[in-house]
């Protein structure tokens, strides 16, 4: 599809030159050279009385030189309307000797149009080639038919050896890592999607869709440990999730745990997250009826279907005048005031189209369930608008944090101002 377009577009342009270059030099029907060669006969007649009178002395130069002007505007004018924009005022000067004989310079005139519209496609491809995606765009062929082979294990094992021709030839390229370890994971080979997986995320800059190569990491390692949820399944659901606290396959991963743990509180609250990251979707309306269920059960069982452990409540604002792009990511985030450099206790996003807004953070919200705020004593709250959409900070964010407190006599809410002021330098 992106060659075909490509010749079409490299066909329009070619017409742009082709056409004017057609109507200037195709060949005079008997009318046009008729009326063309009456205008040049007109023309000589009246710029030799304009001569006879100048010598006569009935004109002076300027006068002779003005009418003259007039004389052969008239006729590039009338030529024109006649066949092409004066080119047989251009053919009758090349009889007059105004150019070399044999043409040799019309003839250049001619073909460097045509060459120009030849050299348009090669010169295209070649600085596409050096300064465009044309990797990318042969490769996206593989990436399409891997999302379209979950369910066939023969186009997998294809796929699978198409793509490791491509990393053995470009060891950087994130996304041919990235869909092989999706095919890997297909074939239920996991120890090689595991590595696939890893090279994807170690090229990735920190966003949304390295936050998504971990999550798909996290799965496969848990898979591999048996179902266990393992240190090392929880260290990459925090990396993911450090990232992006809404990461959806961390979220179900944890949410499966909790579940399988009989935990329902826990198992709820990922949901809940789940749910909040895209409220219309239908795994969201499954989610609503899964909640609902367990609700019931806790309710059942005599226990509370909240979470328990303490909360924050955190009141986020932009100040009057300060004016951020619609969609711009919002995080805000618990951290252990004693533990400087490790990941939020707890962590929520929004969107900057939310503010100003109170959010609620507790357990339910930390990245990892043994990491919440139930296991620091004093904490700290941040809030940071992202420019790249990663809760990583970088250059050019918002960030804003508050004093620390004791997680105890955490009674009021916490107000965060997010000002010019706290731009990330």
């Amino acid at each position: 599809m992106f060659w075909i377009i490509s010749l079409i577009l490299l066909a329009l342009a070619a017409l742009f030159v082709l056409l004017p270059l057609w109507k200037h030099y195709r060949p005079l029907t008997d009318s046009e050279q008729l009326r063309t060669q009456t205008n040049l006969t007109i023309f000589e007649e009246r710029q030799n009385e304009l001569k006879l009178e100048l010598e006569n002395g009935n004109l002076d130069p300027a006068q002779f030189d003005e009418l003259v002007l007039e004389l052969k505007k008239s006729l590039l004018s009338d030529t024109a309307n006649a066949a092409g924009s004066g080119k047989s005022l251009h053919g009758h000067k090349q009889k007059q000797g105004a150019h070399e004989p044999g043409g040799k310079s019309d003839n250049l005139t001619k073909a460097l149009p045509l060459i120009m519209v030849l050299l348009i496609p090669l010169v295209t491809y070649l600085m596409y080639e050096q300064w465009g995606y044309l990797d990318d765009v042969q490769l996206m062929d593989l990436y399409e038919r891997t999302i379209a082979s979950d369910n066939n294990q023969q186009e997998s094992r294809d796929l699978v050896i198409e793509l490791g021709r491509v990393v053995q030839q470009d060891e950087s390229n994130q996304w041919a890592w990235y869909f092989l370890g999706r095919n890997f994971s297909n074939l239920g080979m996991f120890g090689e999607a595991d590595i696939a997986f890893q090279r994807a995320s170690d090229l990735m800059p920190d966003g949304p869709d390295k936050a998504a190569t971990l999550g798909l990491q996290a799965q496969i390692k848990y898979l591999v440990a048996g179902g266990e949820m393992t240190e090392e399944v929880l260290s990459v659901v925090g990396e993911a999730r450090a990232i992006n606290p809404s990461e959806n396959a961390s979220l179900q991963l944890l949410s499966v745990d909790a579940e399988m743990q009989g935990d329902l509180q826990a198992a709820i609250g990922y949901w809940r997250l789940m749910i909040q990251s895209n409220p219309n979707s239908a795994q969201a309306q499954q989610l609503r009826g899964r909640i609902a269920a367990a609700q019931q059960q806790l309710a059942a069982e005599g226990a509370d279907a909240t979470q328990a452990g303490p909360s924050i409540d955190v009141s986020v604002a932009l100040e009057p005048g300060l004016e951020l792009p619609s969609g711009m990511r919002v995080f805000v985030s618990a951290r252990n005031a004693e533990q400087e450099g490790t990941p939020p206790l707890a962590a929520i996003d929004l969107v900057v189209d939310d503010l100003p807004a109170t959010v609620t953070l507790d357990n339910n919200l930390a990245l990892t369930p043994a990491f919440n705020l139930s296991s620091a004593q004093r904490v700290y709250v941040t809030a940071t608008v992202s420019r790249t959409g990663s809760a990583t900070v970088q250059p050019g964010d918002y960030r804003v944090a508050s004093d620390s407190f004791s997680v105890s006599e955490a009674n009021d809410a916490i107000a965060l101002t997010i000002s010019l002021s706290d731009i990330v330098r």
